[in-house]
């Protein structure tokens, strides 16, 4: 043995097998939100840890992952118009080494495009390109009704974008329409109109949410390591259930109590009227 060699913290086959112990199985959706340098030095990189999912799932699973561009118009954003074939994904190393992956389809989002491998990751993309970010028509709704398990690998509930999806299901009335960029085909830039945006403040931004707590209390919360990340899951029907239920009963659950913030102080009221005059469900 070689001595003063530093092996890898993680391989494939740990990383499958870490999966698998935190319950993960064969023909599983997962949308994984990551953080490839939470799980330490990895045998492989970003391609290593994909291939562990795959590997767990198999040919009938779908691995999903956030692609997110925001690519707004506005500012300097203006000139990186999105295209599907070259814009990066902005949040982290795993999502943008598996989009680039021949075998991915990649929705048509200018600022909230999804990407995906596997059993049916074609038709969970389609028609994802200008409608309503999150719209019940999109694939923020499909991965849900196919009961997806949403998984952290690495980092925390703030980063949990299915909550901007339920904000949309219930018409909550402070998801904005914005302005983004996207190529045409010819190459130059053309601005587009971005309903259902999640423009704006949210409680969920900081650890330790009211919608954090809430989940933790529920008990649907699967904790495990994976590598030398911390790691947790949760059936995405079961926590859209409580979720809807405690907005239900806290309609300002999703957005801060801080008397100086100026966004969730202005919507505080018209959400609480929405929510108890209408009492929205999914």
């Amino acid at each position: 043995m070689n001595q003063g060699v530093e092996q890898p913290n993680a391989t494939q086959q740990s990383l499958a097998h870490d999966l698998s112990q935190l319950g993960l199985r064969s023909g599983d959706v997962v949308f994984l939100h990551s953080s490839l340098k939470s799980l330490g030095w990895v045998d492989g990189g970003a391609d290593a840890v994909i291939d562990a999912f795959l590997a767990v799932i198999g040919p009938e699973g779908l691995l999903i992952v956030p692609a997110l561009t925001w690519t707004f118009a506005r500012g300097g954003a203006a000139q990186h118009a999105f295209d599907p074939k070259e814009t990066p994904s902005r949040v982290g190393k795993i999502t943008d080494t598996l989009w680039r992956r021949p075998n991915a389809f990649r929705s048509a989002h200018p600022t909230h495009s999804i990407a995906a491998i596997g059993r049916r990751a074609e038709e969970l993309v389609a028609d994802h390109d200008t409608t309503s970010t999150f719209g019940k028509d999109g694939p923020y709704r499909r991965y849900v009704d196919w009961r997806a398990k949403i998984l952290f690998l690495g980092v925390s509930l703030r980063s949990n974008t299915t909550l901007h999806a339920i904000e949309d299901w219930l018409d909550l009335p402070y998801l904005q329409v914005e302005k983004a960029v996207v190529k045409r085909p010819d190459g130059k830039p053309r601005i587009v109109e971005v309903t259902g945006s999640p423009s704006g403040h949210r409680d969920f931004y900081k650890d330790n949410s009211k919608v954090e707590r809430l989940l933790r209390a529920s008990g649907i919360i699967r904790r495990g390591k994976v590598g030398a990340a911390d790691t947790l899951w949760m059936p995405s029907q079961e926590m859209v259930e409580v979720v809807v239920k405690g907005i239900h009963q806290e309609p300002t659950l999703l957005l801060c109590d801080r008397d100086d913030c100026e966004f969730c102080s202005k919507y505080r009221r018209p959400t609480i009227d929405h929510v108890r005059k209408n009492r929205p469900h999914i």
